[in-house]
């Protein structure tokens, strides 16, 4: 115990006054200046701080929420691949990616808080059983799917303070957890797209359809994918590892096959459903769903499965990059720019909104951060239990 505080003693110098302190700097000052805007929000009501209306009472919060739920996927996804498939070669990404999916559901947690009209009431939920809302089922999930997340995370600061026994526990039960958590996110993935099956006169018919939820849950896979692949990437540079050329090609080959299952069912849907003359590029949904599938979807399958494009150093950064936009982009189509309000009237965040969702996802990064320099993310002595 007294090595382990030790070695935590002599990391916090290093990753203080390292060479990323004017990224720690920043990320700090958005924190603090999220956390003002946040009291404010609780402190003065929705009315004052946001640009929300009866008209839009989806705006930028909600927006980041399911952007950060699909984002997130990046943990089940990874935990299934290392802990229930068993693809050694992929290990050492799984911890990266959980790391990351914990970050973001905190985040998801709190931009909650801030939504909701009576934030005091945030645990209601638990008390009065709404068993016919999509949102009840949605509420437990995240809130288990987030206690999944952190004893998936428990061995890392375990092992770092040199507690054997119960990293010996966590990876004979590791197995179970990680099917408990790809089922609530198997769960709470899809329901996301289920909320939308309500709105057939709001949301805009490109992105109206019944396979929404199916839409959402494999998008989210393919998000994790993607994610899974970039929290790697960063994660290796900041604890100056040397990168495995296998693990990325690994993780890029899986969201190259999930993304052409994904653009299969995109695509066709709208043909199906005889959509496709709402594609004409005159159209500004139109537009906006050729960005969001061709952009997002497209341009990263090609950039994969042509050989000399693949072979761009570049390819293994832009297109997880531009799947993360395409899945970004289609959870802000479904919640706000497809969204025909039926009161008619324009919505705009307030600068309020912008500051405290900048300073949450500046927290979570250097949360992020700081768990990659601390915790045991690489080099488990216990990693081929999995």
């Amino acid at each position: 115990m007294i090595t382990a505080m030790t070695t935590l003693r002599r990391a916090v110098p290093a990753f203080l006054f390292g060479r990323d302190w004017p990224l720690l700097v920043s990320l700090a000052f958005l924190t603090l200046l999220g956390v003002l805007a946040g009291l404010a929000r609780l402190v003065l009501g929705l009315g004052p701080t946001t640009g929300l209306s009866d008209a839009y009472p989806w705006g930028l919060w909600i927006g980041f929420d399911f952007l950060l739920i699909a984002l997130s996927g990046a943990g089940f996804t990874m935990a299934a691949v290392g802990h229930i498939l068993h693809i050694h070669s992929l290990h050492e990404a799984v911890r990266p990616a959980i790391l990351t999916g914990l970050m973001g559901y905190v985040s998801v947690l709190l931009l909650l808080v801030l939504d909701l009209g009576r934030p005091d009431r945030f645990y209601h939920f638990i008390l009065f059983w709404n068993v016919h809302s999509p949102l009840f089922e949605i509420s437990w999930c995240v809130l288990l799917y987030t206690t999944v997340l952190l004893i998936e995370t428990s061995p890392y600061l375990c092992e770092r303070l040199g507690w054997t026994r119960p990293v010996r526990w966590f990876f004979k039960l590791i197995t179970p957890i990680t099917v408990i958590g790809v089922t609530l996110s198997t769960l709470h993935q899809s329901t996301l797209g289920t909320l939308y099956l309500n709105m057939p006169h709001r949301l805009h018919p490109l992105w109206y359809t019944p396979l929404l939820p199916p839409l959402f849950y494999v998008s989210s896979i393919l998000a994790g994918f993607a994610v899974g692949l970039l929290s790697y990437r960063a994660a290796v540079r900041v604890a100056g590892r040397r990168e495995k050329p296998e693990v990325v090609a690994g993780l890029a080959k899986g969201m190259a096959i999930v993304g052409a299952f994904y653009l299969a069912l995109r695509v066709g849907e709208v043909v199906v459903a005889g959509k496709w003359p709402l594609l004409r590029p005159d159209q500004a949904m139109a537009r906006l769903w050729w960005a969001e599938v061709g952009l997002g979807v497209i341009v990263p399958l090609l950039l994969w499965l042509w050989p000399r494009w693949r072979r761009w150093p570049l390819t293994t950064w832009l297109a997880p990059l531009l799947v993360i936009f395409g899945v970004g982009a289609n959870r802000f189509n479904a919640t706000w720019f497809a969204q025909t309000p039926p009161q008619g009237g324009t919505y705009w965040p307030h600068p309020l909104e912008w500051f405290s969702t900048l300073g949450i996802l500046a927290a979570a990064a250097l949360a992020w951060y700081v768990g990659i320099r601390l915790l045991v993310i690489f080099d488990s002595k216990t990693a081929h239990v999995s």
